[in-house]
C-alpha cells in the first residue's frame, strides 16, 4: 500500500493517538528526496491503522526507526500488530518550523 494511498500526516493526528503496524514495511525509492549526488533516498514505509480503523501509509524517519528498533529489534516482521503512541513536536525541518510525529512503542 504505497502509491495512491493516504499517508499519516502530523496535521491529521494528535499527541496520544495510537496506531498499529499492519505489515513489516518496505524500502522504496523516494520520489521527493535525493542524496547530494542526486540519487533517490530510500524510505521505509509501513501500512498502519489509525484509531478510527483507517489504513494509511507511514514513512519512518531515522529517529522513529531507531526508537522502534531499540524497543522491538531490527526484524520489522516482529513489529506487525504492535501499537505505538504518537507525540507531535515542532521541529526545524529544512529551515522551516514544522509539526513532526514522534513514536513511542507500547509494550
Amino acid at each position: 500500500m504505497i502509491l495512491g494511498t493516504k499517508y499519516l500526516k502530523a496535521s491529521e493526528c494528535n499527541t496520544g493517538d495510537l496506531i498499529k503496524f499492519l505489515d513489516e514495511g518496505k524500502w522504496v525509492e523516494s520520489t521527493k528526496f535525493t542524496y547530494d549526488d542526486g540519487s533517490p533516498k530510500q524510505q521505509l514505509i509501513f501500512e498502519v491503522e489509525d484509531g478510527l480503523g483507517e489504513k494509511k501509509s507511514l514513512t519512518l524517519n531515522a529517529t522513529n526507526r531507531n526508537t522502534l528498533v531499540s524497543a522491538w529489534g531490527k526484524d520489522t516482521a516482529n513489529w506487525v500488530g504492535k501499537i505505538v503512541e504518537i507525540t507531535k513536536k515542532t521541529m526545524e525541518v529544512a529551515g522551516q518550523e514544522k509539526q513532526v510525529i514522534r513514536l513511542k512503542a507500547q509494550e
